[in-house]
């Protein structure tokens, strides 16, 4: 007797179950690491920043902007700047603190607080914008309203050399 082989045929099927799965958490993840190193980060026309070797990644961070002309906050004119000097606003000469500055960062620390706006949760920094020919005078007065305002934490701004 002989007996005659007959091939069976096996359908084959892919489980896209899976492989949508996968594809999905590849995405957040990839949306989620992207996210959290944004940073809009606006430079003036008359702004001429120093050159750094050194390099981090962009943390969530409030911008302070000091040009031979202006100070703002987050693109906010505070005050006007001559000669390298703060004018037309007043400075407690005792704290060595720019008033609308310092009363501006408290509120943007207050509403941090209140309202967990910081998506890194750490601790919230200054993205220091300053021109490279200001006199240091000027720029370690915003920087200390900065820190008495609650932020003594910085990170300056720099071209990459």
């Amino acid at each position: 007797m002989s007996r005659k082989r007959t091939k069976e045929v096996e359908v084959m099927s892919l489980n896209l179950t899976s492989m949508m799965d996968m594809f999905t958490i590849i995405l957040v993840f990839l949306i989620f690491s992207f996210s959290s190193q944004d940073q809009n980060l606006k430079l003036d026309g008359d702004l001429t920043l120093p050159e750094s070797i050194a390099g981090l990644d962009f943390k969530w961070a409030i911008n302070v902007n000091i040009t031979p002309t202006e100070l703002k906050v987050e693109g906010n004119p505070i005050a006007k700047v001559r000669n390298g000097k703060i004018s037309g606003v007043k400075i407690d000469k005792d704290k060595k603190r720019i008033l609308p500055l310092y009363n501006l960062l408290k509120k943007y620390k207050e509403i941090e607080n209140r309202e967990k706006v910081n998506p890194t949760e750490d601790e919230t920094v200054i993205a220091f914008q300053a021109d490279k020919n200001l006199p240091f005078q000027l720029i370690d007065l915003v920087m200390k309203t900065a820190a008495q305002a609650g932020y003594p934490n910085f990170r300056f701004v720099v071209l990459k050399k």
